[in-house]
């Protein structure tokens, strides 16, 4: 009998290895190995609304950004990085939504360089603020995973929507239709 408890114990250790290597074929990437555009992306909206834990990171300009400034208004919070294929796809969108929406769109780059970050964003004419995550504690206290990684923080400081995954503008654009996020003036 003492032969069999090993065995067993192989055998569930081979059984959560083929778990993760499911999982990381389906789509559930890290940031390490980005979820692609092919897997669709998971939205989701709290049934208990979670409170947004509050960060001051700085900006790409210089300065440095809060979001307890943005309190009382809508905040379209997006992680992202240079490398991330769904990222960069989705940048055009999101500015479409920076000018188009009553709401500040915040992008967290993740772990590169300002030298980087600064190109990218001026060869894709990105006119929302970014912000440098240089040690990556804003993207662990929100456990991102994946990238990209999107939420939406309602103007009472709560988490409203989150999206893993490349965002669907024409869901999206529903989403923020559906709970009130204003167009602009």
């Amino acid at each position: 009998m003492q032969h069999i408890r090993p065995i067993r114990a192989a055998g569930a250790q081979l059984w959560l290895v083929l778990l993760c290597a499911a999982l990381l074929m389906t789509g559930c990437g890290n940031v390490a190995a980005p979820a692609t555009n092919d897997a669709a992306a998971i939205s989701t909206s709290p049934a208990t609304p979670e409170i947004s834990r509050d960060f001051t990171l700085p900006t790409l300009n210089g300065g440095t950004l809060s979001l307890s400034d943005l309190r009382g208004e809508w905040v379209v919070l997006n992680f992202w990085a240079t490398w991330c294929a769904p990222c960069v796809k989705e940048m055009p969108y999101l500015s479409t939504v920076a000018e188009t929406r009553d709401v500040h769109v915040v992008g967290v780059n993740f772990n590169e360089d300002a030298a980087t970050v600064r190109k990218f964003v001026a060869d894709h004419a990105i006119d929302f603020p970014i912000l440098l995550d240089p040690d990556d504690i804003t993207l662990l206290v929100y456990g991102v995973r994946g990238l990209p990684r999107t939420f939406v923080i309602a103007p009472d400081g709560t988490i409203a929507h989150s999206v893993i995954g490349q965002l669907d503008p024409a869901a999206f654009d529903r989403w923020l239709d559906e709970h009130g996020v204003p167009l602009r003036q």
